[in-house]
């Protein structure tokens, strides 16, 4: 079925934030990683912001948010500051969060995503995330409270340019974004956790009456997943277009609105007229100085960041002849895509059955125990001697599995496993030429229907010689006798 195009172009900008990779708070000692701590254990005078405490700005986070920048292809000014972000929340003690207004740490970037499009990064700037709400209803009272464990954890708020014009596209992007800020050491971005949010611009342009329409957008506000991105900006690009042909506040609104979204309704929900910038009455933070990264920090920083998942999904297909596909799920996941790398290494001939061996039984085997690869008792090693043995005919593909299955149980030696367990196959030609003679002799029945063009007939001579030897016999050895002598 063919979808109708809608009759407007969407507009997308995504306002990112990540929880960066650091033990500590960005202005205070206390530990960083919040999630699943019993509330506000994590907490101390200067994230609570109670008077006279005064904030110590986290080198960490100030590089890993550079670190970000230089991932980015963004540039790193001479000079930048933090600024107060004033508003008045309950989970924001201070009554002000520290940002960065005018003088980011990192400015005019851009990201590719895998179809080769460009989208531009406006800025990365860091700041300091707020604490929590919980609400909830007790005897039929609904109440909120206030878990301040999260308030002060360094966060960096990446701004894309107004680039992206399909839901599709908006996913790329911020699936790539993760990538890269995983690979370049910045943040696990754990979005089940709430340390990767994406606030979403959404507006809609459309011609009329011979000229541009460019209604006022919608930001749709701390979405987690990728489902609720796609599904929270078809909703709104759709009432945005319908607001507007029913002549509704859209046609006499002028500035945007904030909205959240519903999962189980499915719908967005009005949050709150946007503010503007002069709301928030930003100035230089007073009890902090002003920053000038040291170019040789920003040069040493960029020295270290390792390979970008752009590049090494290009190198994997390139120059290893995997598919998009294998690399693209390689690359999910960078245990997976080290341990790959690593088995390759050791054998370099057969790189897809690598990252088939790394894709299919690792990662059902990761999956089924709960564990993560660094606790497995699996090693490249292991792997690579199994790719050894299949390819040298050694033992076949099901006996591999086998040994696979002991490996990952308890370890150990594969040889010595294939010498236990009896899986070695039969490849001797001398060995396999008697058995299969014997079975030509047997079933002249089956050579004469192969030779008169039934191919299926094969199959069951080689069955006939497989199941003499135990199921042992090489089987391409054996259909390479069997065509030569029925000839």
């Amino acid at each position: 079925m063919t979808v109708a195009a809608p009759p407007y172009e969407l507009v997308i900008g995504i306002e990112t934030h990540v929880e960066l990779k650091t033990e500590s708070k960005m202005f205070c000692g206390c530990r960083a990683r919040w999630f699943g701590a019993p509330p506000n254990t994590l907490v101390c005078p200067v994230c609570l912001g109670l008077p006279g405490a005064l904030p110590v700005p986290n080198r960490r986070a100030i590089e890993l948010a550079i670190n970000a920048g230089l991932a980015l292809h963004c540039t790193q000014p001479e000079h930048t500051k933090f600024d107060r972000k004033n508003y008045l929340y309950p989970d924001l003690p201070k009554g002000y969060q520290i940002s960065q207004y005018d003088l980011p740490l990192n400015v005019k970037g851009w990201l590719e995503l895998p179809s080769g499009k460009r989208v531009g990064i406006t800025r990365a700037h860091l700041e300091e995330d707020t604490g929590t709400l919980k609400h909830g209803e007790d005897a039929g009272r609904k109440y909120t409270l206030v878990d301040f464990n999260r308030s002060g954890v360094p966060l960096l708020e990446i701004v894309s340019e107004p680039d992206m014009s399909s839901a599709e596209e908006g996913e790329q992007y911020v699936r790539a974004l993760r990538d890269v800020l995983i690979y370049a050491g910045v943040s696990d971005v754990r979005l089940e956790e709430g340390a990767g949010r994406f606030d979403v611009n959404v507006s809609i342009r459309f011609s009329e009456d011979g000229k541009t329409a460019w209604p006022p957008q919608s930001e749709i506000k701390n979405l987690n997943s990728y489902q609720a991105l796609r599904d929270a900006v078809a909703y709104e690009s759709r009432r945005l277009w319908e607001d507007w042909q029913a002549g509704g506040e859209l046609r006499t609104r002028s500035g945007k609105i904030t909205v959240g979204w519903s999962p189980d309704r499915r719908r967005t929900y009005l949050q709150r007229t946007k503010e503007e910038v002069e709301d928030y009455r930003y100035f230089p933070e007073p009890d902090l100085v002003a920053l000038a990264p040291d170019r040789t920090m920003v040069e040493n920083l960029r020295a270290s960041l390792p390979e970008m998942p752009a590049d090494r999904r290009a190198r994997f297909i390139e120059h290893l002849g995997l598919s998009d596909y294998d690399a693209r799920n390689l690359l999910a996941d960078p245990a997976l895509a080290e341990f790959f790398e690593a088995t390759i290494k050791l054998e370099p001939a057969n790189p897809k059955a690598a990252a088939n061996w790394v894709l299919g039984e690792i990662s059902a085997a990761l999956k089924r125990d709960g564990i993560a690869l660094r606790d497995a008792r699996i090693t490249p090693e292991h792997v690579a001697e199994l790719i050894r043995m299949v390819d040298a005919g050694r033992i076949s593909i099901t006996a591999a599995k086998a040994v696979f299955a002991q490996l990952w149980k308890d370890g150990g030696d594969p040889e010595a496993i294939v010498n236990t367990m009896g899986l070695a196959q039969v490849s001797d030609e001398a060995a396999l030429a008697e058995v299969v003679d014997l079975v030509l002799k047997e079933d002249a029945k089956a050579v004469a229907s192969y030779r008169a063009g039934n191919d299926r007939a094969l199959g069951a001579l080689v069955g006939a010689v497989m199941k003499r030897l135990g199921k042992k016999a090489n089987p391409v050895v054996v259909n390479r006798i069997l065509r030569q002598r029925i000839g």
